[in-house]
């Protein structure tokens, strides 16, 4: 078998990084599988599939004008093949491109049946994006000329895919009309990181629904770092003042295996051990809060990710359905939720669990969830994390429209961009000049910029029917996941852009029939 080379032809005019060494492979279903590629000298090599036939390419790649994203190759739709012998090297600037164009007409012509149509100004970009590359494609044999025109027809075209998604959404809104039932939320740590009648103030004024964690480690209160002692006198004190402002509650989680929250007295159970503990756990955490929680997240990210306890494929799904079957019986009244993380998958490339090598062949979320239905697991929703991770806003949509194929409740459980400099995680200081970096998504992160992403997830979110919970993470900075990720500047209370922009579009909706 031969190798498919992706030539990258570096038109951009900043100083870069251009693009990023972590490159992965997808299947026709858009799932990650582990692969042989390699960036070298010679471009993207391609030399083994592990037994796919046809797959697309995903490169974070430098699109100057739009971000510094991931972009896909997938040959306009029909995927690639490697060659039987010998190397055949492809233009990476082009066959982005070309895949890009190809998408936006297949995602409008699947629009167009809803008797919806772009505005003029997306007509207008569209138009530009396929004209250079059918311009790029006269000129194939001058490469300078034609990865120049690629460049440019990927950049009009990824703004194209955003526009398109906005615009859709909103046009699905004005015609459905307003949601009564929708959940808007947060996590609701807040309440111990701030003045707690600040925290309620604030945050009644922009949701109904929140979250409140039970982190065995790592919490702002943790609730079981020695085994046997939970800490409900906190939980309880906020779950109290939520719900006397009729605030919907989501307990979350159940079970989280990762290395952050996961006590060393819970590593050294054997697996037997572990599944008595869960039944007890899920007991008695549910049972104690009856019907003041209504939805409880079961497992968080055991889609082959976070998984402390190196539990086989087998044992994720069978902690998960005891998991299930033990919150049904003792509450059949509440909903109940499985959340995923890393919704692209490119941990499967990396061989990764967290920090941890995997054990064995890993699974994306979309499988996860595929294995659990196949194993007849009882479970209501899926949740659905829309952090930034460098991609666009209209392809973190299109991955998260594949879970609504299960016909289950979608949640966007997590949501969340920064509103300054570069994403990261974890980190409270400044680290540095951000000048110097190409920005993410259509510039550097600043707070009207946060506020964008939070109007394209949640108008997202408001047109689906099948979604009906959309939350941010998180309330208050500076403790958050993501640096500068809050929508409040400070325990004072300062409101960031992202909270006008949300007090708007619920006004907007309100109104609507």
């Amino acid at each position: 078998m031969g190798s498919l080379i992706f030539k990258p032809h570096f038109v951009q005019k900043g100083s870069g990084p251009h693009i990023d060494p972590l490159i992965y492979l997808t299947d026709e279903s858009e799932n990650t599988f582990h692969s042989q590629i390699l960036l070298s000298k010679e471009g993207i090599v391609v030399s083994g599939t592990e037994g796919k036939e046809k797959f697309a390419l995903h490169v974070r790649w430098n699109v100057e004008g739009f971000g510094y994203i991931y972009c896909f190759a997938d040959n306009g739709g029909e995927f690639y093949k490697l060659p039987s012998d010998g190397d055949k090297i492809l233009n990476l600037n082009y066959e982005l491109a070309n895949s890009r164009v190809k998408f936006n007409q297949r995602r409008l012509n699947k629009f167009l049946w809803d008797d919806w149509s772009p505005s003029k100004e997306v007509r207008a970009l569209k138009d530009l994006s396929e004209e250079l590359l059918n311009d790029a494609e006269h000129v194939k044999n001058n490469e300078e000329k034609c990865s120049l025109l690629s460049q440019l027809s990927l950049k009009y075209s990824i703004l194209v895919s955003d526009y398109i998604e906005l615009e859709k959404a909103r046009f699905d809104i004005d015609k459905t009309g307003s949601r009564a039932d929708f959940f808007f939320g947060c996590d609701a740590r807040g309440y111990f990181q701030m003045d707690s009648n600040l925290f309620m103030e604030k945050f009644t004024n922009l949701f109904n629904y929140a979250t409140i964690t039970h982190y065995l480690k790592g919490d702002v209160v943790d609730f079981e770092a020695e085994e046997g002692k939970k800490q409900y006198a906190v939980r309880e004190e906020v779950l109290k003042k939520l719900r006397e402002n009729n605030i919907s509650v989501e307990g979350r989680p159940l079970l989280w295996i990762h290395e952050w929250v996961t006590p060393d007295w819970l590593k050294k159970k054997k697996y037997p051990e572990l599944l008595k503990w869960i039944e007890k756990h899920v007991t008695e955490v549910v049972g104690h809060y009856k019907d003041e929680i209504e939805v409880w997240e079961v497992v968080n990210e055991l889609h082959d990710w976070a998984n402390e306890l190196l539990l086989t494929r087998e044992q994720t799904i069978e902690v998960t359905k005891l998991a299930c079957d033990v919150a049904r019986s003792i509450n059949p009244k509440i909903k109940l939720l499985i959340n995923n993380c890393c919704p692209f998958g490119e941990y499967i490339q990396l061989k990764k669990m967290g920090n941890r090598n995997a054990i064995s062949v890993q699974r994306t979320p979309h499988q996860f969830i595929q294995a659990l239905v196949d194993n007849d697991v009882d479970f209501d929703i899926i949740g659905a994390q829309l952090y930034f991770v460098s991609r666009s806003a209209a392809d973190a949509i299109n991955n998260t429209e594949r879970f609504l194929s299960f016909g289950k409740e979608v949640h966007l459980s997590e949501v969340g961009a920064p509103s300054f400099g570069l994403k990261l995680e974890f980190i409270d200081s400044d680290p540095g000049d951000y000048s110097m970096y190409p920005y993410e998504w259509h510039r550097h992160w600043d707070e009207e910029l946060q506020a964008d992403w939070l109007e394209y997830n949640f108008t997202y979110a408001y047109s689906k029917s099948q979604i009906t919970a959309a939350n941010w993470y998180d309330f208050v900075d500076p403790k958050v996941f993501l640096n500068k990720g809050g929508l409040l500047r400070s325990p004072e209370g300062e409101e960031k852009a992202a909270v006008k922009r949300l007090l708007s579009l619920k006004e907007k909706w309100n109104k609507l029939p």
